[in-house]
């Protein structure tokens, strides 16, 4: 009974974690997402706008990534975010050029994550087609 208690009573006490902020970034797109696993075809944890400031993790003062995505927190989340999409400096954004226009446009949560989507799917470059 008393070793119960003693490995219920480490259970309880949270694990500390190696992994720390190395550097804060901001999203440079108009809305993404935080994603579960280091692809853009995982589930969504939470929805973003441009210029939200991000917290990159890191170990021993390296970076977490994984390929094109680094591993991130945002406010309570922590996931992945592709590389491209974030700036070390804050970006201008659409919502500050045109704040009227924007507060009048009426997004919902669930547009903006419906737009999110869109840009994760979005193929940015020039085509090869010819």
């Amino acid at each position: 009974m008393r070793g119960l208690c003693c490995l219920l009573l480490l259970l309880s006490f949270p694990t500390f974690s190696s992994e720390k902020s190395v550097r804060v970034s901001y999203y440079n797109n108009l809305f993404g997402h935080i994603h579960k696993n280091a692809s853009r075809y995982s589930q969504s944890l939470s929805t973003i706008g441009c210029g939200h400031p991000i917290k990159i993790l890191g170990v021993k003062g390296e970076e977490i990534s994984s390929g094109e995505f680094y591993k991130v927190k945002v406010g309570p989340y922590v996931g992945f975010i592709d590389k491209k999409y974030l700036s070390s400096k804050k970006p201008t954004c659409f919502q500050d050029r045109y704040p009227r226009f924007f507060d009048n446009v009426g997004l919902s949560l669930t547009d903006m994550y419906y737009w999110g989507k869109l840009y994760d799917q979005y193929a940015y470059g020039r085509s090869t087609v010819q």
